[in-house]
């Protein structure tokens, strides 16, 4: 075993040549920014060939892994410097690593060296860069905030990059910069206990390790990845490797303390600084600033599209501005479809953002609720009367009839659709979920137990029915689902209605009961139901004031998983609702931590895994946790939290997007996927690597999978919840907002003439505006749309021309 240090980083070899820990020595968590192989042993997963230094190769059809050498040569090149010789017959792999050359940082090089008198093709090799993307299995949650790391991947032809964000988002986090050769690809492997049928909560862990792609495409003998993806599928041919030649990496680790200082780190180690609109509304305004890095300069600039069955390029050099040295682009994009803006700089190197083109939301929206509507309902007469399809137990698949009442309420009125769901929710909902349709007597769906979160969506439902005048319903008054939400809201919040420990427990779990109670409870108050009222206010204030209390524990953090983006998403939203602000804040930072910075829109999602099985963009809690950080921007007013929940957002419409043309899973217009694998490749599926489906694909896998998606067919079995959210805050809201002295709008653009600012909405629903930092709001009357709105004399003015 050996050790280096310097002022930045301490790190540990193992015997076996790979890193057995990486620490900063100004954090004060001492957290290890690898993956542990104590803890990894403890919890019994066989991946000891995965850590951080570990790899595999394939050269002249010849598979090498380093795990199967035996022990390395390992020399010490200077005091601070660390170099790792695998030997093989026809060449060696050396990694060094040096703390000596910088003492702020460490650089990681990694080299193959042929050995032979005789050229070498190699055509795969893979480095384990295996950071601590952990779920620990612990009842102390602070573990996982404290000692884990999320990994949001940039990938690009010269300048790929890491961002490992502790989960705390307490600085100081790691930057891995690449600065030497080419990274193809970020994959992962996931390794898991998920212990849901055995009637425990929380029963899910994990990790995911990551690996570096270097040549090939990651994926030796097990599948190949999205035949589809133009956008990074190319340049995986194998590469010729001379007599006595070598081929070169490096990257560079460096603390960072925020998103800005990571990209000001890039720019140091000479990364161009890039900023673009991760989508654009068909026809809108697309904007990109960049900065290069010391004395380089541009050559040109190009955006790429994938139409009919080749890659179109169109040259924008001409059309890029500067000011304050900075390159911009504006430019108007028509089309829908995912689009890369390319730069090349004098020494041939090439950087770019992945951005997308989309239909109108409104569009997106209403199209959805038609295929709802149309093609998942079933008729009376079908083995299943009145439910949607894909079935399941589970209370997220119920999340597509809340999307479909919702748009009517805030939409388009149709009183078919109205019918269908209003059909479900007394013939299938109630008497499935519910004992003899009685609320105080769920159903045990899940053989001993049932899911006191499958609530929640169901009070949704009765819910926004109560919206309804009652000459647009069929079977029940409005005032009578009012009731029901509220019985069901009452069920799912007293611990004393149920008998058995893990319901009690789950009681005081959050849920997406946070997207309506308020507004139900002054429903219920507006209505005269104060009995009803009087019980539930109660109960949520309760809520409200345990979550406060356990703020500094952050209990809330915690649901199924050991640690959920689905627990401290809500709580950080009922915190705000609840006017706890202080404490909301606290679980916000999580939220930050948790939403993703990149060059490709597609991974600035909420971090999550288990529906992928690696880093993915899931369309209903990726959704749902940026509407509550869009929720605590409103109570608290930080920047951070509108322009990450923006970023969130944004990610979910491609899980609904039928232009999409880089994923192998196409959709017809008003289809849907639940998921999008942002990993390349996903090694558990490499069927599954930058494409969309539903985490019923799982189910051919056996065991668990088999037992949760057996009777769930569909890809969109889950979705729908998210885009009510979505309805609540930027379907309706556009947002601007101050940087560096300049006026910025989030959900829509601005065309500036002199002190005169025409803002127009993104918004599917577009009704308010809102300027917080001059505490200023336009909110259009009830019933009425405006597209656009004047800013001007530090006041808002509806556009004549933009109401509906």
């Amino acid at each position: 075993m050996e050790a280096i240090k310097n002022t930045a980083f301490y790190l540990q070899l193992s015997d076996l040549g790979f890193v057995d820990k990486l620490s900063m020595n100004e954090d004060r968590k001492r957290m290890n920014w690898v993956i542990d192989k104590d803890y990894m042993a403890e919890r019994g997963y066989p991946d000891e060939d995965k850590l951080f230094g570990h790899f595999s190769l394939r050269v002249n059809q010849v598979l090498y892994n380093s795990s199967e050498t035996g022990k390395p040569v390992i020399a010490r090149l200077a005091e601070k410097w660390l170099e790792v010789v695998y030997a093989f017959e026809p060449f060696e792999v050396r990694l060094a690593y040096d703390l000596e050359t910088d003492d702020t940082s460490m650089r990681w090089n990694i080299s193959i060296v042929n050995k032979s008198s005789e050229p070498l093709t190699v055509d795969h090799f893979y480095m384990w860069s295996s950071l601590a993307y952990v779920m620990f299995k612990d009842a102390d949650v602070m573990r996982n905030i404290d000692h884990s790391c999320a990994v949001f991947p940039s990938i690009s032809p010269n300048f790929s990059k890491l961002a490992c964000v502790r989960r705390s988002n307490l600085g100081p986090h790691l930057g891995v910069y690449a600065v030497k050769g080419i990274t193809r690809s970020v994959g992962t492997y996931c390794r898991f206990e998920n212990n849901f049928f055995k009637n425990v909560s929380p029963s899910l862990d994990g990790m995911l390790y990551h690996s570096l792609i270097l040549v090939g495409t990651g994926s030796v003998n097990s599948g190949s990845p999205s035949s589809s993806d133009w956008i990074y599928g190319t340049g995986t041919e194998p590469v010729e490797l001379a007599a006595g030649h070598s081929l070169e990496w490096e990257y560079v680790l460096m603390p960072f303390a925020d998103q800005q200082q990571f990209y000001d780190n890039g720019l140091k180690l000479g990364h161009p600084a890039l900023e673009y609109s991760p989508v654009v509304v068909s026809g809108g305004q697309f904007q990109a600033s960049f900065q290069l890095p010391g004395q380089q300069r541009l050559t040109r600039a190009w955006v790429e599209s994938f139409e009919g069955d080749r890659c179109k390029q169109v040259d924008v050099t001409d059309q890029l501005g500067q000011i304050n040295g900075k390159f911009l682009l504006q430019a108007r994009l028509a089309g829908p479809g995912e689009r890369k803006l390319g730069i090349e700089l004098e020494n041939g190197t090439v950087d770019h953002v992945v951005f997308n083109v989309i239909e109108p939301i409104r569009t997106i929206i209403e199209s959805r609720v038609e295929y709802i509507c149309r093609n998942l309902y079933q008729n009376e007469g079908a083995e299943v009367p009145h439910a949607f399809l894909p079935l399941s137990n589970q209370g997220e698949s119920l999340g597509k009839l809340a999307l479909v009442l919702k748009k009517n309420e805030i939409g388009s009125f149709e009183q078919e659709q109205i019918r269908k769901v209003e059909n479900s929710a007394v013939h299938y909902i109630r008497p499935k979920w519910f004992v003899n349709g009685d609320f105080y007597q769920p159903a045990k769906l899940y053989g001993t137990f049932y899911r006191i979160i499958d609530l929640d969506y169901i009070a949704h439902i009765y819910y926004l029915l109560s919206k309804f005048t009652a000459d647009q319903l069929v079977h029940h008054e409005p005032s009578d689902y009012l009731q029901w939400a509220a019985e069901v809201m009452v069920v799912r919040f007293d611990e004393n209605l149920h008998a058995d420990e893990r319901e009690k427990e789950e009681t005081h779990m959050p849920g997406v009961y946070s997207l309506f109670i308020k507004d139900l409870l002054d429903d219920l108050k507006r209505n005269d139901r104060m009995e009803a009222y009087e019980r539930l206010s109660s109960l949520w204030s309760a809520t409200g004031e345990r979550l406060r209390a356990g703020s500094e524990l952050y209990t809330g953090a915690v649901t199924e998983h050991f640690y959920d983006n689905a627990g401290f998403g809500p709580t950080c939203e009922i915190l705000s609702l609840s006017g706890h602000t202080n404490e909301a804040d606290r679980y916000g930072e999580l939220l930050l931590a948790n939403i993703g910075f990149s060059n490709d829109f597609r991974a600035q999602n909420p971090d999550r895994w288990w529906e992928a099985l690696s880093y993915m963009t899931h369309s209903l809690w990726g959704g749902l946790v940026a509407a509550s950080t869009l929720v605590a921007y409103e109570h608290i007013k930080r920047t951070e939290y509108l322009t990450a929940a923006y970023r969130g957002t944004m990610p979910v419409f491609y899980c609904y997007d039928w232009h999409a043309t880089a994923t192998d899973k196409k959709l017809e217009k008003g289809q849907a996927a639940s998921t999008y694998s942002v990993a390349g490749p996903n090694m558990n599926r490499p069927d599954l690597s930058r494409n969309r489906f539903g985490q019923s694909v799982f189910a051919k896998d056996g065991g668990l999978f088999e037992q949760l998606f057996s009777n769930a067919s569909g890809d969109d079995w889950d979705m729908g919840e998210e885009l009510v959210a979505y309805l609540e805050g930027f379907g309706t809201k556009t947002f601007l907002y101050t940087q560096n002295g300049e006026l910025r709008c989030v959900n829509g653009e601005i065309v500036r003439t002199g002190d005169r600012y025409e803002v127009t909405s993104y918004a599917a629903y577009p009704r308010e505006f809102h300027f917080y930092e001059a505490g200023e709001s336009f909110v259009a009357a009830p019933g009425q749309e405006v597209r656009t709105v004047i800013f001007e004399n530090g006041a808002f003015i509806p556009s004549l021309l933009s109401r509906k």
